[in-house]
């Protein structure tokens, strides 16, 4: 076989291909080898990290859903004389026990309120003495009723201590319990004991592939093993917490400490199981390179052939049908050297026979591309042929509800003959006019004549009456710029008629645009307007937020603003609903899954059809945010009502995170994630709030408002007013929209 020939040329490309993917492999199976063992850690370290994450949010999690059995209103009756209010308080006690039991996902076998006085206890099944619930109900070895009783002399808020197992008088066993005692830190004569299903927590939280789980307490002291047959044999002080694993007793020893509990979560991997899977992914590397070079052969001699038989025919076809030009010698592949000259040959040729027929045709030519990219149907005899000025016209249909609710082929067939209407009505004054269909809901005529503009208006006037009668279904926008176009310059009068089109008003009727109106310069709200809008949708207040749009709507009325500046301004409204519900955790979609406000805001032609879409869309979201304010949270109502209470002392997240028992940090993310406020902004919101109704409704100095609201620096008071409200409390104070803000209505 000769060596210029193209199957020769292929084939020695591609097994070159195969030469460097298979160096790269190589190369690559190097790399991998060295780097198998880090990788292994890594992942093992991962997966320590997040079986630790997962225990640690769930003793969290636990940790929140009794915290609030601490504020209980029912546990002052418990020990009242009143055995009926004592009754009523036990009970109440044990449904919010059994509520908190029934969630699943807590894992909790048993909820059990201990009391000092008298070894009084409350768990699921009702009222009992501790004694009896620890010597019949729940026995265990490690944890005799001697034990509980210390419980309220050890200084801890919160305590997890090792799994034992738990059997009732019967020996019937509750399985493997983690015993999770928490602390009030207001009351020292009670304290709650969550027992944990440690199995469950295990099966759900493990992600291991290998190795064995060890949970140890500061001590060093065993709370959980995965195989008890196992200890735990590195001395705890031998774990060194500023690495992220240590090789011991030809084990891996993966250890991470919980930022919450401080518990120590450990992952032994034996050293013989990394070595194991280090050969299996050896081998399978090796499998995978020699199939990888076996099937790139075989593909490199398939795809040649493929890839030379058509080419072959190419040649045979030429030879048999066509003049045969010899190629150039100086050609590196034959084949491609004979096709390359005879084909350049045919397009000579046709280049030769079709220059004329192009030179005669262009304008035909030119419409042809526009008819094929936009599907447009048109008449040979509707092209323009003569070179001379004209008006331009756009026609712009603007479809109602109604239009839309018809079949799609009658749609179309409702604008055809609005083309048809346009273009015959205009050819009968203007013969030589021509009417295009240039988008969906866009007509363009085309008027070659060299009368005045004031007949073209005329004639557009009778089009407003006539399209008028249907505008039930929809109205046309006619943009006619009354000068004569050059034909050089279409394209810059085609895009100055669209603009005109851009400026239609808010009005259902035919409206015909003849100059480039300004447009308002001002529309929607203003910076202190926004803020009070966003307040207003925060707290649910729909009738606050209609106010404000009714404003505005009126001022845009007033402005001559156009559709497009009020579809911009209804899409604003929107987005910052939107934005309000995700903020208070709304499900967004039981608003929007009905119909989308964006669709409804295209179909609105008025001033009252925008107002009617805002009160039913803010109506819909304001109830949501409503319901999910409502919705009580102990945690959440506990600082909200610090904050409305003690908004005028020096109040701090500190302080209200300490009354709780809980972090800082903790309560400003919870109460972010329910509110959509963090503290410092809800705290400022009331502030603020209080400080407004000082200066509309008494004559008080502002130093002396700044302190009854909580600030003891009047700069920083006079500061944040300024960024809530817009103004300074002076400009406030005298101005009239203050004080009417503050009257209802």
């Amino acid at each position: 076989m000769k060596t210029n020939s193209l199957f020769v040329k292929i084939l020695s490309g591609f097994i070159a291909v195969i030469v460097l993917l298979l160096t790269f492999n190589l190369v690559s199976y190097t790399f991998f080898h060295r780097n198998i063992r880090d990788e292994i850690t890594t992942s093992s370290q991962q997966n320590l990290s997040h079986m630790a994450d997962r225990y640690e949010n769930h003793i969290q999690s636990v940790q929140l859903s009794l915290v609030g059995l601490f504020f209980n209103n029912q546990l002052s009756y418990l020990f009242d004389a009143d055995r009926s209010a004592a009754n009523d308080a036990v009970n109440q006690l044990v449904k919010r026990i059994r509520d908190i039991r029934e969630n699943d996902m807590l894992f909790l076998q048993d909820v059990i309120v201990q009391f000092k006085m008298n070894s009084f206890v409350v768990h699921q099944g009702g009222p009992d003495r501790l004694e009896s619930l620890y010597a019949s109900t729940y026995r265990s070895a490690p944890y005799g009723v001697d034990f509980w009783k210390r419980q309220f002399d050890a200084g801890f808020k919160l305590r997890l201590y090792p799994q034992a197992e738990f059997t009732n008088s019967q020996q019937m066993s509750h399985g493997d319990l983690f015993p999770l005692v928490l602390k009030s830190t207001t009351d020292p004569n009670m304290y709650i004991t969550a027992l944990l299903d440690a199995e469950s927590l295990f099966r759900t939280f493990d992600s291991r592939t290998a190795g064995y789980f060890y949970i140890l307490d500061e001590s060093g002291r065993t709370l959980f093993s995965s195989d008890r047959s196992r200890p735990f044999e590195l001395s705890f002080d031998r774990l060194d917490l500023t690495k992220d694993y240590v090789k011991a007793d030809n084990n891996y020893f993966f250890f991470r400490k919980g930022d919450v509990t401080g518990l120590t979560y450990t992952l032994v991997i034996p050293n013989e199981k990394i070595a194991n899977q280090m050969s299996r992914i050896n081998v399978v590397l090796l499998l995978l390179l020699v199939l990888a070079l076996v099937i790139s052969g075989a593909l490199s001699v398939f795809v040649s052939i493929r890839f030379y038989t058509p080419i072959q025919n190419i040649i045979e076809t030429i030879q048999r049908y066509g003049p045969q030009v010899q190629s150039p010698s100086s050609k590196r592949i034959d084949e491609l050297g004979f096709i390359d000259a005879n084909v350049k040959q045919f397009l000579q040729t046709n280049t030769d026979i079709s220059r004329d027929l192009r030179n005669q045709q262009s304008h035909l030519t030119h419409l042809g591309y526009i008819r094929k990219l936009k599907n447009i149907y048109t008449r040979p005899n509707e092209l323009p042929i003569a070179e001379k000025p004209f008006y331009l016209i756009v026609f712009q249909l603007s479809m109602t509800g109604r239009f839309r609710e018809l079949p799609a082929a009658e749609q179309e067939r409702a604008m055809f003959f609005i083309k048809e209407f346009i273009g015959i009505s205009l050819s009968e004054k203007y013969p030589e006019s021509v009417t295009l269909q240039t988008e969906k809901n866009q007509v363009l005529s085309l008027l070659f004549t060299d009368g005045e503009a004031k007949g073209v208006f005329e004639t557009l006037e009778r089009f407003k009456s006539v399209f008028d009668r249907d505008k039930q279904y929809g109205y046309l926008t006619v943009a006619f710029k009354p000068e004569l176009v050059q034909p050089g310059s279409i394209t810059e009068s085609y895009e100055d008629t669209l603009e005109m089109v851009g400026r239609r008003k808010l009005l259902t009727e035919t409206q015909l645009l003849s100059s480039l109106e300004p447009e308002p310069l001002y529309v929607g709200f203003s910076p202190a307007q926004e803020q009070e809008l966003y307040a207003n949708l925060q707290t649910g207040q729909a009738e606050n937020v209609m106010l404000l749009i009714d404003r505005a709507l009126r001022r845009m009325v007033k402005d001559r603003a156009t559709e497009e500046q009020f579809r911009a301004f209804a899409k604003e409204i929107v987005a910052k609903t939107i934005k309000a519900m995700v903020a208070a955790n709304v499900d967004i979609d039981s608003v929007l899954d009905r119909q989308s406000p964006y669709q409804e805001m295209k179909l609105c032609a008025s001033v009252d059809e925008y107002r009617q879409l805002f009160e039913r869309f803010l109506s819909q979201a304001s109830s949501r945010i409503a319901e999910r304010k409502e919705k009580k949270d102990p945690v959440v109502e506990f600082v909200l009502d610090s904050i409305h209470s003690k908004y005028h002392e020096d109040l701090s997240l500190e302080r209200v995170a300490g009354g709780l028992g809980l972090t800082p940090s903790y309560v400003s993310r919870y109460v972010k994630e329910k509110t959509g406020s963090n503290f410092s902004d809800y705290l400022n919101e009331v502030r603020i709030g209080k400080a407004k109704e000082l200066l509309a409704k008494s004559s008080t100095p502002i130093r002396d408002v700044s302190a009854r609201v909580g600030y003891v620096n009047v700069t920083s008071f006079i500061r944040m007013f300024k960024k809530v409200t817009g103004m300074t409390p002076s400009d406030y104070r005298r101005s009239e929209n203050g004080l009417n803000a503050e009257k209802p209505g």
